[in-house]
């Protein structure tokens, strides 16, 4: 992930591993849920855009499909949240043609609008880049790897409540909570230090 982008990650611990995700992860599926400047002035819902990026001093193909979810002029601030999906892998693809698009990613200080994301983060409180990948799905796998959204982007999309009621409408996925199964603040290894430590606490005071 870009510096600055939350989300989904696959990690591999050996050599084999990697290999074998890369390979699948090539002819799998990503998905990224993105904040753009402006108001969506396509008449399809989708747009694919097929432009080559350089790369290392080379022009490498790139090609990207934008999905309209929804938009708000909430305080005169024009926006829209998109449902990215890279169809290549090429550095800040999906930043860089979102900018070619003519909708630049909010919170983007290396290929967005300096003045807009000043007023997004002093006015709105967004002090981040607004791009999230949702999920991962490896070619062969019946199952994605989602990344619920964190929560101090849900908290700038639900200052317009209309506009959040109709992402949720639109892709239900928006409505996951974070859950860290296996340690953190709410997975199955705190629980169980929490029980442990009470159950401990009990004993003494008996």
């Amino acid at each position: 992930l870009d510096h600055r982008t939350s989300g989904a990650i696959l990690f591999a611990f050996d050599a084999k591993t990697t290999t074998d995700i890369h390979h699948r992860l090539a002819e799998g599926r990503k998905e990224y849920i993105a904040l753009l400047r402006g108001v969506w002035k396509f008449k399809d819902e989708k747009v694919v855009i097929d432009k080559p990026l350089k790369v290392d001093g080379k022009m490498r193909d790139a090609l990207t499909e934008f999905h309209f979810i929804s938009s708000s002029s909430f305080c005169d601030m024009p926006c829209m949240v998109v449902l990215c999906k890279p169809i290549t892998g090429r550095t800040h693809q999906i930043r860089r043609h979102a900018y070619h698009l003519g909708h630049p990613i909010i919170g983007d200080s290396q290929h967005g609008d300096s003045r807009v994301n000043r007023l997004w983060r002093h006015d709105r409180g967004l002090n981040r880049l607004a791009l999230h990948c949702l999920s991962i799905q490896l070619q062969g796998d019946d199952q994605p790897c989602v990344a619920p959204l964190p929560q101090e982007l849900k908290q700038v999309l639900q200052q317009d409540t209309d506009f959040w009621k109709e992402i949720l409408n639109l892709d239900p996925r928006f409505m996951l909570d974070e859950v860290d199964e296996e340690g953190g603040t709410h997975g199955r290894n705190y629980r169980n230090r929490i029980k442990k430590n009470t159950s401990l606490k009990t004993q003494q005071t008996y």
